[in-house]
Formats: C-alpha cells, sequence, structure tokens
C-alpha cells in the first residue's frame, strides 16, 4: 500500500485545452423533440458546459479532493484506489461503500464522514464504522484492467482489499447502481466475511430457473426488458461497441458531459 500526494495536479496548460475545447463545441441541430425525449437536452448541455468553461472553479475543487485520506493498493496486479475513513471509536466494523456508473468515490464523501464519525453529525459514537470507499476499476483514479475477461471480478478485488491489504476479517457493504450488483456479489461469494449488506437497487441473481418465475416476477422481468428496449440503448453500446463512443467522448468534454 502506498500513499501519492497530490492525487490530481492538473496543470494551467491542460486546464486552458479543456476550456478551449468546450468553447469550439460544434453543437448538434436540434431535433424536432423536446426536452430529454431523444437523449441529453441541448439547452441544459449548453449551460453546462458554459458554466464548465467559464464558472467552475477548478483549484478549488481540486484541493479538497487532494485533501481526502485517499490511498493505492495493487491487488492481483490491479492498482486500485480508495479513500479510508477510520472510525472515531475502537474496533469500528469496517464498511465499504462502492459507487455506481457513471459517477466515482467523490458522492460517498458525505456519508463516509458521518458513518466515520456519527457524533459530529447528532449521532452517538458508539454507531460508528471504519469506511472504505474504493474507485471502480477504468473510474478515477483506479486504471481500467488490462484483460477481458478480467482475472479478478470486481468484488473479489473489494474483498482482497478488506481482508488481505487492510486486515478486516469481518466488515459490512453498501452500494448503489452499479455498486449494488458488486455489493450483492461479495455478500453472495464472502457469506462467511460479511456482517451485512445495505444496497440503493437490487441486482439479479447470475442464474435463476425461468420456469419457476411466479407471475410477479414474470411481470417484473417484462419490463425491465420493455425498459432496456426504450432507454437501454446508451448500456447495448457499452457493452458491444464502446471503443465508437471512447474515441468521441475522450476528444470531446461536450460529448463526454452529455
Amino acid at each position: 500500500m502506498t500513499d501519492h500526494p497530490p492525487l490530481i495536479a492538473v496543470t494551467d496548460a491542460e486546464l486552458e485545452d479543456l476550456r478551449a475545447r468546450l468553447r469550439a463545441t460544434r453543437w448538434p441541430t436540434r431535433w424536432p423533440v423536446e426536452g430529454w425525449e431523444a437523449g441529453a437536452d441541448t439547452t441544459e448541455v449548453r449551460r453546462l458546459a458554459e458554466y464548465w468553461a467559464t464558472g467552475y472553479d477548478w483549484r478549488t475543487h481540486e484541493a479538497r479532493i487532494n485533501a481526502l485520506p485517499d490511498h493505492t493498493a495493487v491487488i492481483g496486479g490491479t492498482p486500485v484506489h480508495y479513500l479510508r475513513f477510520d472510525g472515531e471509536r475502537p474496533g469500528a466494523l469496517p464498511i465499504v461503500l462502492t459507487h455506481g456508473w457513471p459517477s466515482t468515490f467523490l458522492e460517498l464523501t458525505d456519508l463516509a464522514r458521518r458513518l466515520a464519525e456519527p457524533s459530529k453529525h447528532g449521532g452517538d459514537a458508539s454507531d460508528a464504522f471504519t469506511v472504505v470507499v474504493p474507485s471502480l476499476p477504468g473510474y478515477a483514479f483506479s486504471p481500467q484492467r488490462p484483460d477481458l475477461p478480467p482475472t479478478l471480478q470486481t468484488h473479489q478485488i473489494w474483498h482482497r482489499l478488506m481482508r488481505d491489504e487492510l486486515g478486516f476479517d469481518r466488515y459490512a457493504a453498501h452500494g448503489g447502481d452499479l455498486g449494488a450488483g458488486i455489493t450483492s456479489r461479495l455478500g453472495e461469494a464472502y457469506p462467511e466475511s460479511l456482517a451485512g449488506i445495505h444496497l440503493l437497487a437490487v441486482a439479479a441473481p447470475q442464474e435463476y430457473d425461468a420456469a419457476g418465475l411466479t407471475p410477479d416476477e414474470q411481470t417484473y422481468l417484462d419490463q425491465v426488458a420493455n425498459w432496456s428496449a426504450e432507454e437501454g440503448g446508451y448500456q447495448h453500446q457499452q457493452n458491444t461497441r464502446p471503443l465508437t463512443l471512447a474515441h468521441a467522448l475522450s476528444d470531446s468534454p461536450t460529448g463526454l458531459l452529455a
């Protein structure tokens, strides 16, 4: 395990390049639909891009991120970035918090502080947790794994991080969105180590017998299939041809924003 201050050190030239790219955006022709019906609303994206280029105080946010208790561990050859907030009482139960897509560990920092130091937020110190917030592989700031399929699944990396790297024989887990699926897999794979899991969404089992579904379960699956057909184009694209979008999204900050 190594510390690596500062986590972010963006140069003035890189910031100016970002702002220039935002200002030079070539905007799409408006479709004859309203709002978000056909995807990201152009009016809203233009508003956000303008703020990003002219109003966003990068240095303030960079300093806040660099002040976080971040670390890096190498798990099975995979570098993993994570935050650690020690509980305010000895022997606090460890918990791993997993973010979703397309977010980052930053969405969980306020929750982590409240769990680690509940007495500062109107709670009781006896309820404190020691909180670990890893970054998903391929997200800031854990690099993408070099092999597909990966040698280790994310839930396996998380378990090795908590048990082998940090020395926690027993811990809890929380997740939402993509993190809910990873958290579910943790509980399924390592029940002897998990004190409990908390989910903001329920992941489907990896395998099930379709012949044994109840009518309500079948209705639910039909609703999921309908949503995927009507709203899940981004997911199908990323599952099947991710590099087609990757070139545009890597080159255009406005495209990534949209």
